[in-house]
């Protein structure tokens, strides 16, 4: 299958280029690096070990989904592919790949692979799923998801079709509050919800940061809702389930970065800055806000639940426990306590993937999974036509 979106210039876009993704498609690279690069039987093997294959090696897969599933012990990474070769070269040396490359379709094809995990940037993320979903693997993609509702239907599509686990790292779905705050509200702790306020911020808007994919619309699709807020989207889904209808405002302030490495100022065309005041079909209202720009916030998250018979705050700062007001006698009261996790709500994020593979899982038991990750990337959609319209919007 032809590419319809290029495999190059993410790590540092072309200073002469900075607007579009550019090239073609780049021809396989193949560094055999020791003893471990034995050829597999594909789909055949007996499912005690899953081999996988890496497409995109950036940041959160270097420092995330290659150490987690690492540490998992049932897992053999084959190959490490990305557009830049040193850094694929340099991502399979972490995750003791025995191959690497800049071609994830030969890869594919020359190396079989169990499952994919998928962590290049969002314009690249429709070609790579397609292209192992056809391979028949079972796949991991960073959110979000797509970069529209079309790209994300297709893909939820054809893994159904193909039969086979999909997974979409909401990475806070998996912080031990969170899973606490899920269990209270599904054990009617709360009561009917009336609402879900949420708030994330950080502050790496407000610095001279050089121009980069993530401040570029054709390469991120957005900017603070797609980084941010599908965090807060997703999270809202986990604990509220589907938002019935929104209004939104998104908002730039930085409207121009530095070409680095020049004097050139390159424009900025996506959001540092989203709000969202919106109903979920129970009926609850929810507020949400994210943005790139609030100053001295690394990465803050702070999302109040309230219902009927209490309240629940998440803070990821305090990822072990929850502020609380549940209870006829604390809430007549007004007051508020702390509430700590157990360690059933401790489970590691990029090791639910290979689990589920090495179980046999069936694919709609297996969350997040391609489908959250469409229904975030409606309420998304939904987010920009009402940003753009002025309007509400029903989902």
């Amino acid at each position: 299958m032809g590419s319809s979106r290029s495999w190059r210039g993410w790590h540092g876009v072309p200073n002469s280029d900075y607007t579009r993704v550019q090239g073609r498609e780049s021809t396989l690279t193949v560094d055999s690096k020791d003893a471990r690069g034995q050829k597999c039987d594909g789909k055949g093997v007996i499912m005690d070990r899953v081999r996988i294959g890496v497409i995109g090696t950036g940041g959160i897969v270097q420092a995330v989904h290659i150490p987690q599933m690492l540490a998992h012990g049932r897992v053999d990474f084959a190959w490490c592919a990305d557009s830049d070769a040193a850094t694929a070269a340099k991502a399979s040396t972490l995750a003791h790949a025995p191959v690497s490359g800049t071609d994830y379709r030969a890869l594919l094809r020359d190396h079989p692979v169990d499952a994919v995990t998928i962590g290049t940037p969002h314009v690249a993320h429709y070609d790579a799923v397609m292209a192992a979903l056809e391979a028949g693997v079972h796949v991991c993609c960073e959110k979000p998801l797509a970069m529209n509702v079309a790209e994300a239907e297709a893909m939820v599509n054809e893994a159904a079709r193909r039969g086979v686990i999909t997974f979409v790292p909401f990475s806070y779905w998996f912080v031990p509050a969170a899973r606490l705050m899920k269990e209270l509200i599904d054990d009617g702790a709360l009561g009917q919800l009336t609402h879900i306020n949420g708030y994330y911020g950080q502050g790496f808007g407000l610095t001279d940061m050089p121009m980069r994919w993530r401040f570029q619309r054709a390469i991120a699709g957005s900017g603070a809702l797609g980084d941010l807020g599908s965090h807060l989207i997703s999270l809202t889904y986990l604990w509220g389930g589907k938002i019935r209808r929104l209004t939104a405002h998104t908002k730039t302030f930085v409207h121009e970065r530095r070409v680095e490495g020049t004097d050139q100022m390159a424009p900025v065309d996506v959001d540092d800055d989203v709000q969202v005041i919106g109903e979920l079909e129970s009926g609850a209202l929810i507020n949400l806000s994210a943005s790139r720009t609030y100053a001295g916030r690394g990465n803050f998250q702070r999302v109040e639940v309230s219902g009927f018979k209490g309240g629940a705050v998440y803070n990821n700062s305090h990822s072990d426990e929850l502020e609380v007001c549940l209870g006829d006698a604390w809430v007549s009261r007004n007051q508020w306590g702390t509430l700590k996790v157990q360690p059933k709500h401790r489970v590691t994020q990029m090791q639910v993937f290979p689990n589920a593979i090495l179980e046999g899982r069936a694919p709609a038991d297996v969350l997040p999974n391609f489908q959250i990750g469409l229904e975030v990337q409606r309420v998304m959609e939904a987010i920009e036509e009402s940003a753009s319209s002025g309007q509400w919007v029903n989902l």
